[in-house]
């Protein structure tokens, strides 16, 4: 591996990032998925038009997909996981292409 100081700003910071986004802990990987429902009562707001929001976090497991119902108590926090898991996805595909261009170049 080259010495730290043969690396781009850019990538040690996008390396310094990962490090701490990994740190923090929990992660998630899926899709959220927000479905508008009706439940069926007569007197309720859904009846007249007004949906209710659900969210689902949406996975595909061994070319199946499958969905959970988020109670709406865990929706930032969710959110919060989900979007920790794309940044992470985001920085390391950074520096991948980073490497598979130092690659490239050394032959």
């Amino acid at each position: 591996m080259a010495h730290r100081n043969h690396i781009p700003q850019k990538i040690r910071n996008a390396l310094s990032k990962l490090h701490q986004l990994i740190n923090k802990g929990r992660v998630i990987r899926g899709n959220l998925v927000y479905l508008r429902n009706k439940c069926g009562k007569k007197n309720c707001k859904c009846f007249k038009g007004e949906r209710h929001v659900s969210l689902y976090i949406r996975q595909s497991f061994k070319g199946k997909p499958k969905m959970i119902l988020i109670p709406k108590t865990k929706w930032e926090d969710l959110k919060e996981i989900n979007d920790r898991y794309k940044e992470i996805l985001r920085l390391l595909e950074e520096v991948s292409i980073y490497e598979w261009e130092h690659i490239k170049n050394k032959k």
